[in-house]
């Protein structure tokens, strides 16, 4: 005699060819529903799609960015190069004449500075030349600003050349100075 359980399991199921049972949709519990497969995969390729498009909009949105932010990258480079060739203002575009005059003085006055540093001096002992050429070289700024105000005008010019003959013996007094230093320090050394 069969219980009550194996009568149930025997109405809900019937015997395929190969003696298995398999359920029959709907006859086993008759309150529940029959998925419908096509549903289900439309909604998951729905929601893959969604996805898809998420991704796309995030792509596209940080594509924008790094585009602006090469983009201001550039431009600021570029407003940074005109402003250093605005400052290196040279004598050479107002006249000939005057700009030799100035690469001159420009060379003269980075020869004298090697021949210092080479001298074998410690820098604290020209930090005092070092500091009148930081002001020699403020006044020249400041001659360089009238002269882009300005234009060329013969004081301004004057100004500026006489701000590199100012250099020059500032550091031939250094140089003078150090000579001098090194001569007694070698008569010591002999007596």
């Amino acid at each position: 005699m069969k219980s009550k359980f194996e009568e149930f399991l025997d109405a809900g199921c019937r015997m395929q060819d190969d003696d298995s049972p398999l359920p029959v949709p709907g006859s086993r519990f008759p309150d529940t529903e029959v998925p419908d497969d096509e549903k289900i995969w439309k909604g998951i390729s729905a929601e893959l799609g969604k996805a898809r498009r998420l991704r796309i909009s995030l792509l596209s949105a940080a594509a924008v960015l790094l585009l602006l932010i090469s983009s201001a990258v550039t431009i600021t480079l570029i407003i940074k190069q005109r402003k250093a060739d605005d400052s290196e203002y040279s004598l050479l575009n107002l006249s000939k004449q005057i700009g030799r005059e100035e690469v001159f003085f420009r060379l003269t006055v980075n020869q004298k500075i090697d021949e210092v540093k080479k001298s074998g001096v410690k820098a604290d002992d020209y930090n005092e030349m070092m500091d009148q050429l930081h002001q020699i070289d403020l006044q020249y700024e400041t001659y360089v600003t009238d002269l882009h105000e300005l234009g060329n005008q013969p004081k301004i010019l004057k100004g500026i050349i006489r701000c590199y003959e100012m250099k020059i013996r500032v550091i031939e007094k250094t140089l003078n100075e150090i000579a001098k230093t090194k001569q007694n320090e070698n008569e010591k050394h002999i007596l």
